[in-house]
């Protein structure tokens, strides 16, 4: 029995040890990753991929947080995040509603352009005004500026995916598609039998997208706060700058499609 006794006990804290591992590894928060929105978040090759997912992979690093990165389509990270069920969501634009209903960093993951798509024979867009009726297909959850979320003229058709607006535009099912810059040319990209069918109309929007946090997760806050000093250190030492020439992308004001409608809307009212 004296002998017995010793090895219960240590039998006992051995396994009292790997249940508290167990407990910490179950506590690990999670953030939600965009499963389908190459080339900045992505599910590919049995891992989250992406620009934007190396990045806030960096910055938690770069704190000493460990999180764990789990794909979900946008709309329904969003959601999870939202009830508190994760941590954080990405990527996101934020609007009115999702300033109310989420927590903001200070830091920006990134910036792209947000363009108006048509066929190849479509003329150039100055004005929402211009697409007065028509069908343009818009990805579910998405928002895309308050200048065209706001728009009531438009017939907005949902699509899951980006590349289903597309594939409709091809067939003829709407008449325009609004899609990320970036993301459109990797989607063309993996589709070539879609190359040289669609062009750049006009430059809706260029938001800056977010790493959104919950505020009804017990983890949420100190996370930001986490995210927040981990870009800036990432940004300061060089690691963000080389996360963003990796993936062949440039983060900053771009004129390469003009002026946004907004601004073009804005100057056509002002004009004696």
């Amino acid at each position: 029995m004296a002998c017995t006794l010793p090895r219960f006990i240590a039998l006992l804290v051995c396994a009292l040890c790997l249940s508290g591992a167990s407990i910490v590894r179950a506590e690990t928060p999670r953030i939600g990753a965009e499963d389908d929105w190459y080339p900045y978040t992505a599910w590919r090759n049995e891992r989250i991929e992406g620009m934007s997912a190396d990045i806030v992979r960096a910055a938690f690093a770069a704190s000493n947080a460990s999180v764990e990165l789990a794909p979900y389509p946008y709309s329904r990270c969003m959601e999870l995040a939202r009830s508190g069920s994760l941590a954080g969501c990405f990527n996101t634009t934020p609007d009115a509603n999702i300033r109310a209903e989420f927590l903001l960093p200070q830091e920006v993951l990134f910036s792209d352009d947000i363009l108006l798509w048509g066929r190849a024979d479509a003329e150039a867009i100055d004005d929402l005004d211009a697409i007065d009726g028509k069908r343009v297909a818009v990805t579910i959850g998405y928002t895309y500026g308050e200048y065209f979320d706001n728009y009531a003229d438009i017939q907005r058709i949902a699509v899951r995916r980006d590349i289903n607006g597309f594939l409709m535009l091809q067939r003829d099912r709407v008449d325009y598609v609004i899609a990320f810059r970036g993301t459109t040319e990797a989607l063309l990209r993996d589709h070539s039998e879609l190359v040289g069918q669609f062009k750049a109309l006009a430059r809706v929007h260029r938001p800056q997208l977010y790493l959104t946090f919950s505020r009804h997760h017990p983890q949420a806050e100190a996370l930001l706060h986490d995210f927040d000093a981990g870009m800036r250190q990432i940004r300061q030492d060089g690691t963000y700058q080389r996360i963003l020439a990796n993936w062949q992308l440039i983060d900053g004001q771009s004129t390469a499609h003009g002026s946004t409608l907004q601004e073009r809307h804005n100057n056509k009212t002002e004009s004696p």
